[in-house]
């Protein structure tokens, strides 16, 4: 029997162990008031006696994470390296990111050690992939986030708090789809976080029965990495397009459920020579459709030992001002943390030191 852990317990599955235990009841609700707001460490449970404490330590995983090592960007980003807590097993690594911005913060979480998918663009595509993250050790990540902006404030200017998830960390979530559907319930639970699915997004290289399910039980902001829309080019950049190809993926998202006034997001990383030509902007003119997405250009973040260059800003700003001609909702994201290897495409767990 796997040993629950207070990231994932429900109020109503805490309730039910404290009365196993002997304990009153009602100290669930209180230790769960800590753990939303971020805090695991139970020494900080000002509130809770010590024999709830001790009961807490012996009979579940109160933390699920280790953090061994934080960094700050100049521009106030935040990654942090975490180990996963696993009685007998050897260390596993994963990163973490939250992205500070004016009037909102961002969290990108991690939903796999590693990465099962071989993206050649992706840094963490080159990390072997060592397993799924549990829904606890998903969440757990949020928790973490939390509770360092409590203890380390954030520089002016910039928002303190945690507001917005994205599945956009290391590993395809999609390949990890029970674990990431439990976090997906708890982060939007009521006596959890209670998160909107508005303010959730979840990225993915195109695992369409996944997404067809994803649609129909949390029907999240969608993210798509798509990077190219002529399949030769798609094969190599995304290699799970030569199982679910872009005429197949095209009627997924046409099917896609979408809040009132969403769109889903088309993630396209601009590589020079290789998917800027003007062969891919018009395949990418015509595979889009407008009313229902928009297209997310983004800078490539170099990595040490990459095959690939970005594309000139020039070009980017053409791609962007084409696709906006034509009726198409384009942007450019800005890169954030990439002095700390924090930025998109740039996580890999590498200890400090190493």
């Amino acid at each position: 029997m796997n040993t629950p852990s207070l990231a994932s317990l429900s109020l109503t599955e805490l309730r039910k162990l404290m009365q196993t235990w002997g304990l009153p009841a009602f100290r669930a609700q209180q230790v769960l008031d800590w753990r939303n707001k971020g805090i695991l460490d139970l020494n900080a449970m000002k509130n809770i006696p010590t024999a709830v404490k001790v009961t807490l330590e012996e009979n579940i995983q109160v933390q699920p994470l280790q953090l061994v090592s934080k960094q700050k960007s100049n521009d106030g980003t935040r990654k942090y390296l975490f180990a996963l807590n696993r009685a007998g097993q050897a260390k596993k690594y994963i990163e973490t990111v939250f992205i500070p911005e004016e009037s909102r913060g961002t969290v990108c979480i991690s939903s796999q050690a590693g990465c099962v998918l071989d993206c050649p663009f992706c840094h963490t595509g080159t990390q072997k992939f060592e397993g799924n993250l549990t829904a606890a050790e998903i969440v757990a990540q949020v928790l973490a986030v939390k509770a360092d902006l409590l203890a380390d404030s954030m520089m002016n200017g910039l928002y303190p708090h945690v507001s917005h998830i994205v599945y956009m960390g290391m590993g395809e979530p999609l390949a990890n789809e029970h674990e990431v559907f439990q976090s997906l319930s708890l982060l939007m639970a009521t006596d959890y976080l209670h998160l909107s699915r508005r303010r959730i997004t979840l990225s993915t290289s195109g695992l369409l029965p996944q997404i067809e399910r994803l649609g129909k039980d949390f029907p999240v902001n969608l993210a798509i990495s798509l990077h190219s829309a002529i399949n030769e080019h798609r094969n190599i950049l995304v290699p799970i397009n030569q199982k679910y190809d872009l005429i197949s993926l095209r009627k997924c998202l046409n099917a896609y459920p979408l809040a009132k006034s969403r769109h889903i997001t088309l993630e396209y990383v601009m590589l020079q020579d290789v998917n800027d030509t003007e062969e891919s902007l018009q395949a990418l003119i015509k595979f889009v459709t407008p009313e229902r997405e928009r297209v997310n250009l983004i800078r490539f973040n170099s990595y040490p030992g990459s095959i690939y260059q970005g594309s000139a800003t020039s070009v980017i700003n053409k791609f962007a001002k084409t696709l906006i001609s034509k009726g198409i909702r384009a942007t450019v994201r800005r890169s954030r943390g990439d002095d700390i290897m924090a930025a998109c495409g740039q996580l890999k767990t590498v200890k400090l030191g190493e």
